[in-house]
């Protein structure tokens, strides 16, 4: 009897994936927990290109807005350097599908924001941007978005966040 359940719940639980497949990403994104599938991309991957926030003197901060029929309308990750005045702040509006990279930088009066796609492109270290991230992240696409921006991040300017990083 036993054996029998477990097979219809896992013959139940593929038609389960093959009807998301079928609906798309927004359907995926309810049944997952938007917010929290967000906020593990970013973590996990942080870690592994990064290493634990407290040991590189860094903060991490989730941010969402409050939920419109089920899902919040925006999400933000960002990683802070206290001393440096930098943050780099990832932002996905998920009613436009879009995606947004910045470095904030604290000058006086106010903060400058830099995008990061445009940083890149201009330095040479990605042809790609958010948008092609998008169109090709499939079912890991935070986890895509957040592994694109931190590998250029580590390989190219890991000093990012750092007061005397030069950006122009």
């Amino acid at each position: 009897m036993i054996f029998f359940q477990k097979t219809f719940q896992n013959f139940v639980r593929k038609i389960q994936i093959k009807f998301a497949l079928n609906l798309g990403f927004y359907f995926y994104q309810k049944q997952m927990g938007i917010t929290a599938e967000y906020q593990s991309a970013f973590t996990s991957s942080f870690q592994e290109f990064f290493g634990n926030a407290k040991d590189v003197g860094w903060e991490l901060y989730h941010l969402s807005s409050e939920p419109e029929n089920d899902f919040p309308s925006w999400l933000t990750f960002t990683i802070r350097n206290p001393l440096g005045g930098r943050a780099l702040v990832f932002r996905y509006e998920r009613l436009e599908n879009k995606f947004y990279a910045h470095l904030k930088v604290q000058v006086i009066p106010g903060e400058e924001n830099w995008s990061l796609d445009q940083l890149f492109h201009k330095k040479g270290y990605t042809d790609l941007d958010s948008d092609d991230i998008l169109s090709s992240g499939g079912e890991w696409l935070f986890h895509s978005l957040a592994r694109h921006y931190f590998g250029i991040i580590i390989s190219f300017c890991p000093r990012i966040l750092e007061p005397d990083y030069f950006l122009d």
